[in-house]
This record gives C-alpha cells, structure tokens and sequence, in this order.
C-alpha cells in the first residue's frame, strides 16, 4: 500500500524552544513546542529512527494534548511497532481532534483494513479520495483497492485501482495491484497488460520483479522471462526475490 508523510519536512533545530523540562506559562510557546517536537517526530520516523521519533512525539503530546498531528504521527509509529491496541486509541484521540483530515483518514483506513474492519476502512477511503481538496487521492484509492484485495473482492480491487490511475496516469502501486489481482484471478494476459503498463513508468523492485516473473511463466513469454530474470539477478543478486528465483521460483 501506499505510504503517506504525515508532515513534510523536519523544523529548524535553531527554533526549538529552549527545553526546561517544563510547560511555558504562555499556550501560543507550548503549541509550538508541539508542533516543532511533532515535525521531528515524523523526520526520524521516516529516517527509521523510531525510538528517537517515539521521544519526539511523546515531548510533542506533553506540550499540548489537543495537537492532532501528534496523536495522528504517534498512531502511525505505534502501529510499525505492533502496538496495535494503542495504535487504535492514537487514531481516534487523532480522529477526534480532527475529523476532517484527508490524509488521517487515509491511514487510518488502512490501519483498519489491517484489522480486518473492512467496511469503516472503505468509508474512511472514500472520504479521502472524495475530498475534492484532498492533493493525492490516488492513494486513498489505492489502499481502497487493497482493502478490497485483502477482504476477498477482486473486482473492486481492479475498480479501485482503475480509478486512482485516472487521477495520476502511470502511478505505480495501482498498477502493480492490478497484475497482482489479475494474477491471482489466473488472468494472465490481462496481468502482463498491467505489468508493461507499470514497468513503462516505474522502475522495478525486487518484489515487482518477483511477480513479473510469475506471469512470464504463466504466459510462457520466455523473452520478457529472460530479460525480467537477468535484471533481478543483476541489480537485486541479494534479495530475498533472488534467494527465491535460486530456489526454484514457485
């Protein structure tokens, strides 16, 4: 699925409020102290460093606990830690402070389609990709799309992801999900259509290249077979794909 920043970009070390161990006596100093430690939050998260994205956001909360953001971005880092229980209280204390958030709806419709919550998820979606504010809906869509994969409905999946490809032509993880659907329904010719589609506007991962060597096989297409194989073993040798092709490619 589709991953979203919560926040873009860090804030500037050098505007960070000296930290005294304390609350400021003026709510306009603990706002931003929230929203800063927030910011920074996220940036270590999405550097992978989650204990000191984990600090942030709890200093974030304890300067103001109404600042959604922060209860939104400490959701997202508890649900990468299996946290998943608190991970659910985050998102309505989020969702609760701020029920008109595109993006919150988008990730905590995923969070719940993780939870097998199938039917709140898609009304969180559709909320998302229906906002005509809202700058990427094609992500919305596309989780939309996995949901409807994951819930057993493949024909909504492929609804899904057709749309969230006429809203950004070319976008990678709608196409991807559609091979991937098609594959699965033993629609192979259809799955090599989304595949040349999605390799005409984004370069391949050891995962995609996993798949589209499976519908080579399936079409028995041995030329896009050969090439799929030799960039797999030439640019990813230490993937876990590789490790799979070596062992026999089931």
């Amino acid at each position: 699925a589709a991953t979203i920043a919560l926040l873009s970009g860090c804030a500037n070390m050098a505007n960070t409020p000296p930290d005294n161990g304390g609350l400021s006596s003026n709510p306009t100093d603990n706002q931003r102290a929230a929203q800063i430690n927030t910011e920074l939050g996220v940036g270590y998260m999405n550097e992978g460093h989650m204990d000191v994205a984990v600090e942030k956001i709890k200093k974030a909360i304890y300067y103001d606990n109404d600042f959604a953001p922060a209860h939104h971005a400490y959701a997202l880092m508890l649900d990468r830690l299996g946290e998943k229980e608190k991970a659910a209280r985050e998102f309505e204390k989020a969702y609760s402070l701020d029920s008109n958030n595109s993006d919150l709806d988008n990730n905590y419709g995923t969070f719940l389609c993780g939870q097998k919550e199938y039917t709140k998820a898609q009304s969180l979606f559709a909320r998302a990709y229906g906002d005509p504010l809202y700058k990427t809906p094609e992500f919305a869509l596309t989780n939309s799309g996995v949901c409807y994969e994951s819930e057993g409905k493949p024909d909504q999946a492929i609804s899904q992801y057709d749309a969230a490809i006429v809203k950004q032509p070319g976008y990678g993880p709608a196409l991807i999900g559609k091979a991937r659907v098609y594959y699965a329904e033993k629609k192979y010719a259809e799955a090599a259509n989304a595949m040349k589609a999605f390799e005409a506007n984004n370069r391949n991962t050891p995962d995609t290249l996993q798949l589209a060597i499976r519908i080579d096989r399936a079409t028995g297409d041995q030329s896009a077979l050969a090439n799929h194989v030799l960039i797999l073993k030439g640019r990813f040798p230490e993937s876990a794909a590789a490790k799979w092709y070596d062992s026999g490619a089931k």
